[in-house]
């Protein structure tokens, strides 16, 4: 059975280009700053990098964000929402589809116990000993 689906959303390329400086390194870079009392000026000379970047490191720091890349955040809701559907469509063709395997056995196991119930009335060695017990 063919389903039709809706074309996903496009994702959004994040805005910005990769940092230039790894997140232990910036992490470094602020942890000399605020512990060990070193000023912007000397970190940027000490690190290579510029007084700007560093101020801007230790305000992300305090902020929480320190090392947060756009391009490895989530998805948008709008995507999220619709992969959450085409899981909830692929669950639902599972369950459907677990529903007939459990119907269709239930009736084999019916056809089974009547197949055996009416063979029960012919005498055979297998079960010639359930109608010795109830003769006298």
């Amino acid at each position: 059975m063919d389903i039709l689906r809706k074309r996903p959303p496009k994702e959004k390329r994040p805005p910005g280009r990769d940092p230039k400086w790894t997140n232990e390194y910036m992490f470094m870079v602020v942890k000399k700053v605020l512990e060990e009392g070193m000023t912007y000026r000397e970190a940027a000379k000490t690190f290579n990098v510029s007084s700007g970047a560093v101020g801007a490191w230790i305000r992300k720091h305090k902020k929480g964000v320190l090392g947060t890349n756009p391009k490895n955040s989530e998805a948008s809701d709008e995507i999220k929402i619709f992969r959450l559907e085409e899981q909830v469509q692929e669950l639902k063709g599972e369950i459907g589809d677990l529903y007939l395997q459990n119907q269709l056995l239930k009736k084999a196991l019916y056809h089974s116990q009547q197949k055996k119930k009416d063979n029960s009335s012919v005498i055979t060695s297998e079960n010639l000993a359930q109608f010795q017990k109830g003769a006298k």
